[in-house]
């Protein structure tokens, strides 16, 4: 009775746990390219961190430090009284759309609040830098109406290495 208990759980196991060739191929694959992802949005950050870098500003990589926990704000740019705050997304096919401008000045305006002390005598903007050129209607729309910084710097991958 024990040996069919034991027989019954490795055959549920092997159902239950088992993935086909191919899903575990769809799994390695999707798991390289969130890797790969990663690495080029660490790389873009570097590179406008850089670039920030150059013109004088000291600069704070929070995305690549905090990971997740950067709270929709990668670099932090400092020069003075003035401080930037940057998000960088590296997308090469992907539409800038109005709500990721929404979604980065609400991101921008709760961290603004959470560390009000830090920021109350700075003169603060918000930048939003990205590698691809092609925005919706909303986009302009939105830059008119809010103090939102939008610039877009290619991706360069050589000035990295």
């Amino acid at each position: 009775m024990e040996i069919m208990f034991i027989a019954l759980v490795i055959i549920v196991a092997i159902f239950v746990f088992y993935k086909p060739r191919r899903e575990r191929s769809k799994l390695r694959n999707y798991m390289s390219n969130t890797y790969r992802n990663k690495q080029k949005g660490d790389e873009y950050e570097l590179q406008i961190g850089r670039l920030y870098q150059q013109q004088g500003y000291k600069v704070y990589f929070k995305g690549i430090n905090e990971g997740k926990r950067d709270n929709g704000v990668d670099l932090i740019a400092y020069k003075g009284n003035e401080v930037a705050l940057i998000q960088c997304k590296n997308w090469e096919n992907t539409q800038v759309k109005q709500e990721h401008l929404r979604i980065f000045l609400g991101d921008c305006t709760a961290y603004l609040e959470k560390n009000r002390k830090i920021f109350a005598k700075k003169n603060v903007s918000r930048v939003f830098v990205t590698s691809c050129k092609n925005i919706d209607y909303g986009v302009k729309k939105f830059l008119e109406e809010n103090s939102v910084g939008y610039r877009v710097i290619p991706y360069d991958k050589v000035s990295l290495h």
